[in-house]
């Protein structure tokens, strides 16, 4: 079955531009456990359409990571988030205390750090 889980709006910048994605996130339960799934869109001068599709997350934190490791990729500058909550918008948070472990940009400093010494 699935379900809406949660909503969140993040601000990024790319090419002097800032986006503001607005992104659902659905909560799929199977035998095996629960999965969040999120998608959004976004275009700019150069492409028509931008689509990040997340898939088989095992928790937000997580789901998250791996949007802010997408943008990453497609040179965007995540600035901050916020949460829906109780049909409100919460306030918003920077992303400097959320972990993106396995993203990228942190695997690409490590391998920099490596062959510099």
């Amino acid at each position: 079955m699935v379900k809406e889980h949660s909503r969140f709006q993040l601000e990024a910048s790319r090419l002097g531009r800032t986006v503001v994605f607005q992104v659902t996130v659905f909560e799929k339960s199977t035998r095996n456990g629960t999965r969040l799934y999120a998608e959004t869109q976004c275009s700019d001068p150069l492409h028509f359409m931008l689509q990040f599709i997340i898939r088989d997350a095992t928790d937000f934190d997580g789901l998250l990571s791996r949007f802010l490791a997408e943008l990453e990729h497609r040179g965007f500058d995540a600035g901050r988030y916020r949460l829906r909550l109780d049909g409100r918008w919460g306030d918003w948070m920077g992303l400097s205390g959320v972990a993106q472990q396995g993203s990228s940009g942190d695997r690409r400093r490590k391998a920099g750090s490596v062959s510099e010494g």
